[in-house]
């Protein structure tokens, strides 16, 4: 094989600068992972030859698996679909012993010897002919792979390819870590410090793009102002430390009684929220069912307000005091219990 000619040797070496420039101008930029992840694979993809895909993986080495957080195709971008799956690393224990040790690197081939047909058939299906792993690693820890296939060859990997992608991950460390730091000063910020549920603001926040969602899609949001009946008596009987675990145990009693896409607060006190992208007639489904175990695992009860996102209603702040007011209704009427707002 000829080696690159002098100009083809320069427009890389331009190119690859480029690159590397790029990244350190958008990756500090990221205040995400996912963010980081979307753009690192993104590039690796499209500033190396050879390279069709770049897959991003997460290592959790106590489940021994590895967590897709971006798969980028050099034809289709990022595919989310592939985002959360997991994969045990006991097919890959090469790549184990990398993540482990925190080794350079470790290159694979359709045809090697440690794969059976099984493993073979799933990479023709991925056309993963070849493809370079490299550890993601953070303050020296891997917390991650980085994967570089080659849909058309099972050649061996040049050592600049190799080279330039352990330069890139090199350069996404420090990314990864602001972005995580980032994260999880927005977790403390926006969730309470007792319950783990959204704060008063985080929640409203949250309504509000669930009811602008609702205004493009046309699909439904019903709030559950939600307020525990005598709780002020667990207080003043048991003391404070009692009524902060009655507040975390209802917490648990509305994370389990509700779904993923259900947003759920804690307004402040003995007040909670839930928004759900549902009609009022599966909200007060929910309403029933929330009281139903409070009673059996908390030892209390609810008073609780329903109500639709209407074209009456503008914005979350009038949905959430339509709700309130059908709480305190239920609240003079006898507690323990649920009002439907009735357009």
């Amino acid at each position: 094989m000829k080696p690159p000619s002098r100009q083809t040797r320069a427009e890389r070496d331009r190119r690859e600068l480029e690159v590397l420039h790029r990244l350190a101008v958008e990756l500090p930029q990221s205040l995400t992972v996912a963010g980081v992840m979307d753009t690192l694979s993104r590039e690796l993809t499209h500033s190396v030859d050879r390279a069709e895909e770049c897959t991003i993986s997460s290592w959790n080495e106590q489940a021994d698996e590895l967590t897709i957080l971006s798969s980028y195709g050099r034809e289709g971008g990022v595919d989310p679909t592939w985002c959360g799956v997991a994969y045990p690393l006991s097919k890959w224990p090469r790549s184990r012993e990398l993540l482990r040790t925190g080794g350079s690197h470790i290159t694979y081939r359709i045809n090697d010897p440690e794969f059976d047909d099984t493993v073979r058939g799933e990479l023709r299906d991925w056309q993963w002919y070849s493809w370079l792993a490299l550890p993601l690693s953070v303050e020296g820890r891997s917390v991650g792979l980085i994967e570089v296939a080659d849909y058309r060859s099972s050649r061996a990997w040049a050592r600049r390819d190799i080279s330039f992608c352990q330069t890139i991950a090199g350069q996404a460390a420090m990314a990864v870590r602001n972005a995580q730091l980032y994260e999880d000063l927005a977790r403390r910020v926006d969730h309470d410090s007792l319950t783990g549920l959204l704060t008063h603001g985080a929640f409203y926040k949250r309504l509000g793009e669930e009811i602008a969602r609702a205004g493009r899609d046309g699909t439904p949001v019903t709030l559950l102002a939600i307020d525990l009946d005598d709780f002020k008596a667990v207080n003043d009987r048991d003391g404070h430390l009692a009524g902060d675990r009655t507040l975390r145990m209802v917490a648990d009693v509305l994370r389990e009684g509700t779904r993923v896409s259900d947003v759920i607060g804690r307004l402040g006190g003995d007040e909670f929220a839930v928004a759900i992208p549902e009609p009022t007639v599966v909200a007060a489904d929910v309403a029933a069912r929330i009281n139903t175990q409070l009673l059996a695992k908390v030892g209390l009860s609810a008073s609780i307000g329903v109500a639709e996102l209407t074209d009456a209603v503008g914005d979350a702040a009038e949905l959430v005091d339509r709700a309130d007011k059908l709480l305190l209704e239920v609240k003079r009427s006898g507690k323990r219990g649920f009002r439907l707002w009735a357009a």
